[in-house]
């Protein structure tokens, strides 16, 4: 089967715009954690709040790697839409004159 490029296209983006969302949530824990770790540590919830800090940060990437799994699996039918749509966007806008 032959798979439309803007379809790759399409999906490179999504699949990088998802691993530099997963990075920047990984930095503001990060940075937030540093900067509140005196804090946590006089009021004896520095393990606590690490874990609780990991473990959201765990599952936030752990669901960002099955969206782009999914995404990857149905790729054809999830960006196969959008493409049908930009085409008959295209197409309209070329019947009214305008490039």
């Amino acid at each position: 089967m032959h798979r439309d490029p803007r379809i790759d296209a399409m999906f490179n983006r999504d699949r990088t715009a998802a691993g530099f969302a997963v990075f920047v949530v990984w930095l503001v824990y990060g940075f937030t954690f540093w900067m509140m770790r005196d804090s946590f540590s006089q009021n004896g919830i520095l393990p606590i709040m690490a874990g609780l800090g990991l473990v959201v940060v765990f599952l936030n990437s752990a669901a960002i790697v099955a969206m782009i799994k999914h995404y990857s699996e149905d790729r054809d039918s999830i960006y196969g839409t959008d493409v049908y749509y930009l085409d008959r966007a295209r197409e309209a806008r070329r019947a009214k004159g305008a490039v």
